[in-house]
């Protein structure tokens, strides 16, 4: 284990070394380089330490786990490069990376992407997914150029020593995935126009020649077309298009039967970038939107279609086979003091008659704010979805079905400050829904949650003192019977060694119930030590503990769980 901790530290000094940044598309601009500039780094870096034990269950996570991350800026005659990178054991072979780094510096109008990128050209194409590889973005004037080529996904093995455990669950194999994307566009951020192609393919050298008979290669082409223009100063028209050819089988022979037929205005469109193979299949997904927004009322209208299977290799996931209208609404009143955000819509399935049933989707939601003053404020939040299935002339009738899922939910708070302390009341209420018939196929089980909250905090500044309780209710209705919980929690914050050292504790306790019997208890603990020294460094421990005890062990297992964990934090 030391080595390998070594072997990491050593990595990370050589990736900081090359001004890798992970996770971000963000760069710096390098124009204005001054050479007479010093060279100076500043920044933070974390070092995290975790022993973790479970009783009578299954461990869900590793006994020892050690984690690293920083988030440097260079500063190189006159550059700021911002970097970060973040390394730990949570990574091994049969899985895709954890550890990831990259960076992307722009000069002028020139931006590069080196590394680990989530870049964006529009939503039906790549959108957002994390690719190893490089790239860049031009911007010269009005035109808009980018590119982009690299490992969208590494290839994955099996985990034999999974099976020793049939409770987990195993991955199969996976190829390889490598893809590249383009842009051309013309426009500024305003009024625009962007023409986006991307391919993605599976590398079939990636896996042996013993596990490629139990999954596929697959390949997928998608273009797309973006734009957006303003209609005079308040008024504007936004369309995202995409059209996907996506062959499941790259090892297909090439398809003379057009098997296809019913998409052949997407396919005539492709017919340049694709060839034909049995497996291919061509999708359409479409978005357009008109918003108008003036000072204190904001207004959009969205359609949106998306065919049944849809799919980009540059996307990690769509909700396919929907066709939606929503109107949105959003207020801000009295000087800020009340925000209100409503949106109202209707949703369909079976957008190519190839289910049984027709599902449409009543889609409302409203969410008001009211902070009249500094002393008194409420959220109310509502959102609402509904199902309900028109069987066509085929369908069985017992495949006819609603599915409804409200939420509510009120938040009141009260607030008192003065120049020796500051004291917070607030009560949560909170309700759930989940319906299904238990007749329908694939029915979801009932489930209808009820909760309220009442906490209080009071901190004392002079003192440096913090202490906090509440007060909770919990009741879930479910076809297999009512969980109800009741408790509490209290916690306090205390400063002791001349504030040096700063303690916090936090103990919780529910009274659990089914079907009104009881059904034992949770007890929830928590210790923590916080040792700031100097402005540059900080020391944490902190150790929790978890424990279960029911009778009714069908419900719910008897189980505890103890962690440790240790933080050290640099500020340079």
């Amino acid at each position: 284990m030391k080595a390998r901790v070594i072997k990491s530290i050593g990595l990370i000094m050589t990736v900081t070394t090359f001004f890798f940044q992970p996770y971000s598309a963000t760069g710096q601009d390098i124009e204005h380089l001054k050479l007479n500039n010093k060279v100076s780094l500043h920044g933070n870096l974390n070092l995290q330490l975790e022993y973790y034990h479970a009783s009578e269950i299954d461990p869900r996570k590793k006994e020892f786990s050690w984690l690293i991350n920083g988030n440097p800026t260079l500063n190189l005659f006159g550059i700021q490069v911002p970097f970060s990178f973040l390394f730990s054991n949570f990574e091994n072979k049969f899985y895709q990376p954890f550890n990831q780094f990259g960076i992307s510096p722009y000069y002028r109008w020139v931006k590069l992407h080196l590394g680990y990128r989530n870049i964006t050209y529009s939503p039906y194409t790549l959108a957002g997914h994390t690719m190893l590889g490089a790239g860049f973005d031009l911007t010269p004037g009005k035109f808009r150029v980018g590119f982009m080529y690299g490992r969208l996904r590494r290839s994955t093995s099996v985990d034999s020593s999974m099976y020793a455990n049939p409770q987990l669950v195993r991955p199969g194999p996976v190829y390889k995935r490598l893809g590249y994307a383009m842009k051309v566009g013309y426009g500024t951020s305003k009024n625009y126009i962007d023409l986006i192609y991307f391919k993605g393919w599976d590398s079939e050298k990636s896996l042996s020649k013993s596990l490629k008979d139990s999954v596929q290669p697959a390949e997928n082409k998608t273009v797309g077309l973006s734009g957006q223009v303003m209609l005079g100063k308040r008024l504007a028209w936004k369309t995202d298009l995409g059209f996907s050819a996506y062959t499941a089988n790259s090892d297909d022979s090439k398809d003379t039967g057009n098997i296809d037929k019913e998409n052949k205005w997407i396919k005539s469109i492709m017919s340049p970038v694709v060839t034909d193979k049995v497996s291919t299949r061509y999708y359409f997904a479409g978005e357009t939107k008109l918003s108008y927004q003036m000072k204190k009322w904001t207004s959009e209208l969205l359609y949106k279609r998306i065919d049944p299977g849809y799919q980009s290799m540059g996307a990690y996931f769509f909700q396919s086979d929907l066709r939606e209208i929503l109107f949105v609404n959003k207020f801000k009143l009295d000087s800020g003091k009340l925000n209100i955000n409503t949106s109202i819509g209707f949703q369909k399935d079976n957008l190519k008659k190839l289910k049984t049933s027709t599902a449409k989707r009543f889609i409302g939601s409203a969410n008001i704010s009211y902070v009249p003053t500094l002393h008194f404020g409420i959220n109310f939040n509502y959102n609402n979805y509904g199902i309900t299935n028109n069987p066509l002339a085929t369908s069985q009738g017992n495949e006819s079905f609603k599915q409804v899922s409200n939420s509510v939910t009120l938040m009141p708070f009260f607030n008192w400050m003065n120049e020796r302390s500051v004291k917070n009341l607030n009560f949560v209420f909170a309700y759930q829904s989940l319906s299904t018939p238990e007749s329908s196929i694939g029915s979801i089980p009932d489930l209808n949650t009820y909760s309220v909250t009442a906490g209080y905090n009071h901190s004392w500044l002079k003192q440096g003192l913090s202490g906090n309780g509440a007060l909770n209710y919990i009741l879930s209705k479910t076809p297999q019977g009512d969980l109800e919980s009741v408790g509490g929690t209290i916690g306090a914050g205390i400063p002791v060694m001349k504030r040096k050292v700063h303690l916090n504790t936090v103990l919780s306790y529910l009274s659990n119930k089914f079907d009104k019997k009881p059904n034992g208890n949770t007890f929830r603990g928590s210790l923590g030590a916080m040792v700031p020294v100097g402005t540059h460094h900080n020391f944490q421990l902190m150790i929790n503990y978890l424990k279960n005890k029911a009778i009714n062990t069908s419900v719910v297992e008897n189980f505890s769980e103890t962690s440790v964990q240790f933080i050290y934090g640099l500020t340079f």
